[in-house]
């Protein structure tokens, strides 16, 4: 169990006025999570940079948000703090800035983690922030930190007191990560603070690891996207960006194309297919997009595919109080994003074989 001093002699020439002593997260002996490519990347982008020519403009710009990155250790450290370089910041008007580019903090290994306190953000325009958070205690505990769900991570710094113990978490239930595809929604907009985005709130149920390809306004269902998430191997996929097809047609342009792309390259692979939870569009448009979305699901299986669900995403908030859900009539807070977590888990259970 080594002492963070000890892990590398020039650790001792972090240490700040607060007493703590600061490592590189990017190369200390800690789990980071939700990274594919990271070793090819070197850095904290979500996808593949040497395919950057190939993605559209959204995707090449969200990458670097960390949505669904985590970092995991065990320390027995009464305090803990971070120093946060961002690529850049993301401040908007229906998002918390703790949550777009803030970081929180859960105790407790396996599906047994709960919430203890947030490193705030505060909104000074700048490309640095910092913060420490105290325990009650100097027991040994397990940490993990989500990290941004709207801005990129340039540089982390994780701050334990001197002489304190760091060690690795404990694993995943599952070998591989479940991947999410999507929207907005599917990167984490609006939740209140990173752990409480719909894939982390599963991710925490069932212990896996979460890969995010949820890219705003930029999950448009093209090849290079499905052939990006087939080359990742997987325990399961969710298959959610309704909400950035222009229109039913567009949609049925790629949906089953895209799907077909994965399919082909891991076949025994569970694959969850979503619908919006929104009607914005009207009624009659948003069950058009449905039955697409449907009609993927509906060949796969008559295929005899059993390795397919499909959610309807009218059922994702539930009957009572749908307008308690969302921050704009389109984008879940945590209210919708738990609801939606709570319908997608009994289906997501079914798909690991739980």
């Amino acid at each position: 169990m080594p002492r963070i001093d000890e892990i590398d002699k020039n650790f001792q020439q972090n240490t700040d006025e607060s007493g703590l002593v600061y490592i590189d997260c990017f190369t200390a002996p800690v789990r980071i999570s939700g990274l594919p490519w990271r070793e090819k990347n070197q850095n904290y982008h979500r996808m593949d940079d040497s395919l950057n020519p190939l993605y559209n403009v959204g995707v090449r710009g969200l990458s670097p948000c960390t949505a669904g990155v985590q970092i995991s250790f065990k320390t027995n450290s009464k305090r803990i703090g971070i120093k946060v370089d961002v690529e850049w910041n993301n401040l908007m008007p229906h998002m918390p800035y703790n949550s777009s580019t803030g970081v929180d903090i859960y105790i407790g290994s396996g599906r047994n983690k709960k919430f203890f306190k947030t490193f705030f953000v505060y909104l000074n325009g700048t490309d640095h922030y910092e913060d420490v958070r105290e325990f009650h205690d100097g027991e040994m505990k397990e940490i993990t930190l989500n990290l941004p769900l709207y801005s990129g991570v340039e540089k982390m710094l994780l701050g334990l007191e001197k002489g304190s113990v760091l060690e690795m978490p404990e694993p995943f239930d599952y070998d591989k990560p479940v991947l999410f595809y999507g929207s907005s929604i599917t990167q984490g907009a609006c939740a209140s603070r990173p752990g409480m985005a719909y894939f982390n709130i599963l991710s925490r149920k069932l212990n896996f690891e979460v890969v995010n390809m949820g890219f705003s306004s930029s999950g448009k269902g093209e090849p290079i996207m499905a052939e990006q998430i087939a080359s990742v191997p997987l325990s399961a996929f969710i298959f959610d960006y309704d909400h950035n097809a222009e229109s039913a047609r567009e949609l049925e342009q790629t949906h089953q194309k895209f799907f077909e792309i994965v399919r082909a390259a891991q076949p025994d692979l569970p694959i969850i297919m979503l619908s919006k939870a929104d009607c914005e569009d009207g009624i009659e448009a948003t069950e058009a997009r449905k039955a697409v979305i449907y009609k993927t699901y509906r060949d796969a299986k008559a295929k005899g595919d059993d390795k397919v669900w499909f959610i309807d995403g009218q059922t994702l908030y539930g009957t009572e109080d749908r307008d308690s859900c969302t921050v704009d009539s389109l984008h879940p807070n945590d209210i919708g994003f738990m609801r939606m977590a709570q319908v997608i888990l009994p289906v997501l259970r079914e798909a690991l074989g739980e």
